[in-house]
């Protein structure tokens, strides 16, 4: 049995048509979701983001000003003398534009850390294909650290096994090694996902959306938030 051209054209249109409304609800009832945790945890959506946030992650993000960053689905929590945030960053004009996802950031007189990035390195056989997702992903990190972050490769050769743990960049090799031997660069280890500490003067953010690269499930909004608090809190001590 065949069907007239228009008939099979029309019922293409509709199933088209109903993944989209599928696609455009879900998103939709995930943007409630997440709006319903970061209201419990004490966030409120923001119209736009206020410059003292957009500076400090430009100065994260562009050093050397070949970037322009925009934050989006930005929320805020006022606590005490700090500020907390949620944003996703991107740079407008990037071939990959997303710079990060639901990265939590605060603001606090308490810190007062040295130009460093970190990423922390979950348990994984390099053999098997998390493995290979993960030397690509590291790959793809000191790149983007070295030649846009303009930031150099930080080694503790007295401490090899912290190579399996950590991968580190900073401005000035010396105050950050001083600063992670005051904080503990092994509370950082992490047993499932990577995350990613940036840090410059009295602002410091957290980027679990690394471990999307590797399609492993991550933590809920909620649990990412505590683990955030426990990291900040290690740089206030």
């Amino acid at each position: 049995m065949s069907f007239p051209p228009e008939l099979l054209a029309l019922g293409l249109l509709f199933i088209f048509g109903t993944i989209i409304f599928l696609i455009i609800r879900i998103s939709r009832r995930q943007k409630v979701d997440q709006d319903n945790q970061l209201h419990q945890l004490g966030f409120r959506a923001l119209e736009s983001p206020p410059l003292e946030l957009e500076r400090r992650v430009e100065e994260l993000c562009r050093p050397g000003g070949d970037q322009e960053v925009t934050l989006r689905q930005v929320y805020h929590r006022r606590e005490l003398d700090q500020d907390l945030y949620l944003f996703d960053a991107a740079d407008i004009h990037g071939e990959n534009s997303e710079l990060g996802s639901e990265i939590f950031g605060l603001i606090s007189s308490q810190l007062a850390l040295p130009r460093f990035s970190l990423v922390t390195l979950p348990d994984f056989d390099r053999e098997s294909l998390i493995g290979g997702l993960m030397d690509k992903l590291l790959d793809k990190a000191m790149s983007y650290a070295e030649k846009h972050l303009q930031l150099q490769r930080i080694e503790f050769p007295n401490r090899p096994e912290l190579d399996d743990k950590v991968v580190l960049f900073g401005q000035d090799p010396a105050a950050v090694r001083e600063m992670l031997d005051r904080v503990g660069l092994s509370a950082f280890r992490t047993d499932d996902l990577p995350v990613q500490i940036d840090g410059r003067g009295d602002f410091l953010t957290a980027d679990f959306s690394t471990g999307k690269s590797l399609n492993q499930p991550g933590q809920d909004l909620a649990s990412r938030y505590q683990t955030f608090i426990q990291i900040a809190r290690r740089f206030m001590e």
